[in-house]
């Protein structure tokens, strides 16, 4: 299928064409750079300056794992758009899970495509179209997330059309129109696509129904990929029916992090004229004087307070007993009216980073 207008002279069709959900999709060289883009020709386009719009504030997301736009090509009737994308030729996630992957795997995969969700969420934008066919992974296993839309993720932000993909659509988007909707219809379409990796690329039967659901979602629990509980619980609240009950991709994020960093954290501890380093899973350390003090033991995820005895703040606020801390704070201990005879103990985790 040959490109439906003239292109500038920088870019030439080489094929294929590939049709999306948003668009046709065509691959051409850009002959000034010598590489291959992928330039999206936009269905339902009315009004190209809204679009030139919208592609200004969609340059603002940044993130590794969100396919980068270069340009905007704009037909000569003003009518039809076509936006210049980087062009990404591996798998899909779908066809890589369907390969077999492992835990660890696994969780890089999910660790990646939170993350850009994420970060697209931060520029102020939503997606509405995560699934595994619109996630690729590069040469180098890198993740990058395709088809990038253009809706703001604003309080006022509606639908008239419930745009997305069947089995990975939120149920508050087939609600009568206009319905309105927030980043967490990005949440829910991960955690479908989340067991859909698990699964192979398969759909499980229960994802194949539309609100009202007769038969729940399967639990994390279930999953052909064992996972620890504290995952099982947070995939599961991707799932959940009511909006404000999903977690936010920033804490799914952080949480696949702290998984994949299981056991290489390190906390530095200074207190008194002594330096303390806690980096063993399972092993505490003890602050003590007369008017507080408190155990801090390091599970492999964070380090947390297993105990509190007397008057103990982090940061001024009340320590308690089952609270994680911060990775950079000062723990005092004593009461407010010691003053300046309380005891200061900074407490800081290195950053280790995720090796995809």
């Amino acid at each position: 299928m040959p490109f439906p207008f003239t292109l500038p002279a920088r870019y030439a069709y080489e094929g294929p064409t590939l049709e999306g959900g948003q668009g046709t999709v065509y691959i051409c060289r850009d002959k000034y750079l010598d590489r291959k883009v992928a330039i999206k020709v936009m269905k339902g386009i009315v009004d190209a300056s809204e679009i030139q719009k919208e592609v200004t504030a969609i340059q603002a997301v940044r993130s590794k794992h969100v396919a980068q736009l270069f340009d905007l090509v704009v037909a000569p009737n003003k009518k039809t758009v076509g936006l210049v994308e980087e062009y990404i030729p591996g798998n899909t996630a779908g066809e890589y899970a369907a390969a077999g992957v492992q835990k660890t795997e696994y969780l890089k995969l999910l660790y990646q495509i939170a993350s850009g969700v994420d970060d697209i969420h931060s520029g102020g934008r939503i997606h509405r179209d995560i699934k595994p066919s619109n996630i690729r992974l590069n040469s180098e296993n890198v993740v990058k997330i395709l088809d990038f839309g253009f809706t703001s993720a604003t309080a006022e932000a509606v639908t008239t059309d419930a745009k997305g993909t069947p089995c990975y659509l939120a149920p508050e988007l087939y609600g009568t129109p206009p319905v309105k909707f927030t980043e967490a219809v990005d949440t829910f379409a991960f955690g479908v696509t989340a067991r859909v990796l698990a699964e192979g690329g398969a759909i499980p039967p229960p994802f194949k129904q539309t609100p009202p659901y007769a038969n729940p979602f399967p639990s994390f629990s279930s999953s052909p990929i064992p996972l620890p509980g504290d995952l099982v619980s947070l995939l599961d609240a991707c799932l959940a029916h009511l909006p404000t009950m999903r977690p936010t991709m920033g804490d799914v994020r952080k949480t696949l992090g702290q998984h994949l960093l299981f056991g290489q954290h390190r906390a530095m501890i200074n207190y008194g004229a002594n330096t303390y380093e806690l980096s063993s899973v399972g092993k505490s350390i003890s602050l003590q004087i007369g008017g507080g003090g408190l155990v801090i033991q390091y599970d492999g995820l964070a380090f947390r307070i297993s105990s509190v005895t007397g008057a103990v703040y982090i940061n001024n606020f009340p320590g308690a007993a089952g609270a994680t801390l911060p990775d950079s704070c000062v723990i005092t201990l004593g009461a407010p009216w010691l003053g300046g005879s309380r005891t200061f103990v900074p407490f800081n985790v290195s950053h280790p980073e995720v090796v995809l």
